[in-house]
């Protein structure tokens, strides 16, 4: 039976320029469906070694082969990847799935072209991966994906029937549990401000599909219904 698991890649540290910075800490979150098709892995975290990233935020890497191992799970068993977006701390570990195709959005891929929207080299997706994805589109049997403009333009998010019910991998389409309960996300946490009505109406549409459970991008809590 499908399952979603929760799989902790790391924290950073937020600059004085970040909008929460007074958080001080942003914990990193992946997650696995175990899929009988096999395993989908939503978002890869950051890398070390870049030299602004790591003078910004300093961030404590954890190797995504090294967590799905110690999970119990094989890195061969990875049948594809989505990135929720395209940010430098959920796309930056792409490259140690390199077997895997990688599901995005058109919207999301041409503002990852942007400058200073993330590490170039980090989101750049190799043509023979590249899976472009469709809003509803089910990427595997009782998983769908789900355009959540908002945070970022092309953001997804991924609902996935399971034996709980139905649960959402909300990506960061909301910060946190507790917005994400209150159906509410904040407009410092858009693309910049005038996005704040699309992650609204985003927020609104998850919860509108009265999930059993779902999962954040930097909350390690899940929101239980």
């Amino acid at each position: 039976m499908t399952a979603v698991h929760q799989l902790r890649l790391g924290r950073m540290s937020l600059p004085q320029s970040h909008p929460r910075a007074a958080e001080q800490i942003c914990e990193i979150c992946c997650y696995v469906i175990d899929h009988p098709d096999g395993l989908i892995v939503v978002d890869t975290g950051p890398r070390a070694g870049h030299l602004l990233i790591d003078e910004l935020y300093a961030p404590e890497v954890a190797v995504i082969t090294s967590v799905l191992a110690a999970a119990g799970f094989d890195e061969r068993d990875v049948a594809a990847v989505v990135n929720t977006h395209l940010h430098f701390d959920h796309c930056g570990q792409n490259h140690l799935l390199g077997h895997a195709p990688v599901w995005v959005t058109e919207a999301e891929l041409r503002v990852s072209t942007t400058e200073r929207y993330t590490v170039p080299e980090w989101a750049h997706i190799e043509p023979s991966r590249l899976r472009l994805a469709a809003d509803g589109e089910l990427i595997a049997d009782g998983v769908r994906v789900l355009h959540t403009p908002g945070h970022s333009p092309g953001h997804l998010s991924i609902a996935v029937q399971t034996e709980r019910g139905l649960e959402i991998v909300v990506g960061q389409a909301c910060y946190s549990c507790a917005e994400f309960a209150a159906a509410r996300t904040t407009a410092d946490d858009m693309h910049d401000p005038a996005w704040h009505s699309a992650g609204m109406e985003s927020v609104a549409r998850l919860r509108s599909l009265n999930p059993a459970r779902a999962h954040l991008s930097h909350d390690p809590q899940a929101f239980e219904a």
